[in-house]
């Protein structure tokens, strides 16, 4: 009787920690989010904090491209240094990411959100929606962003309206 009552509570621990196990694993998923917010909440920080997070979670070749300008950024190089200029012209962009979605096919993942940009995070007047795309790629057990896209400005959302 005292075994029984012994198998059935380490029976249920077994499944309590695999419930556990499962919940708290990094998924791909959940590394690709990780990469992403971990780029933007370095962005928000100092050129040089974004510099070290494109370092660890972008690929050297990384290429970004916004709808209203003429030409992509390529390399770390490009990317920080637009982001050095905003600041010397006095522009402290700040940014963030919601409705984030992931979609991963084999060492390949494809994430879609909407980034807000913003001049000041504490005035929501000044919010610009846009819908981005991000490719990730997987190299050595790791996602780092290939390229991303960010799409005009969302007049559709409410941060939009005047």
């Amino acid at each position: 009787m005292a075994s029984a009552r012994w198998l059935r509570w380490a029976a249920l621990g077994l499944a309590v920690a695999a419930v556990i196990g499962t919940w708290l694993y990094p998924t791909d998923e959940k590394r690709v989010k990780a990469a992403a917010e971990a780029l933007v909440s370095a962005a928000n920080h100092s050129p040089s904090a974004l510099s070290a997070a494109l370092d660890e979670h972008a690929l050297p070749g990384v290429r970004i491209r916004i709808t209203e300008l003429s030409e992509a950024f390529e390399g770390k190089l490009a990317i920080v240094s637009a982001l050095t200029q905003a600041e010397t012209m006095g522009q402290k962009l700040h940014f963030r990411v919601e409705s984030l979605e992931v979609a991963v096919e084999g060492n390949r993942a494809r994430l879609t959100a909407d980034l807000l940009t913003m001049l000041q995070p504490e005035l929501p007047e000044l919010r610009r929606p846009r819908h981005a795309t991000a490719l990730f790629e997987k190299r050595s057990g790791t996602f780092r962003l290939a390229s991303a896209e960010i799409g005009p400005e969302r007049l559709d959302q409410p941060e939009a309206r005047p």
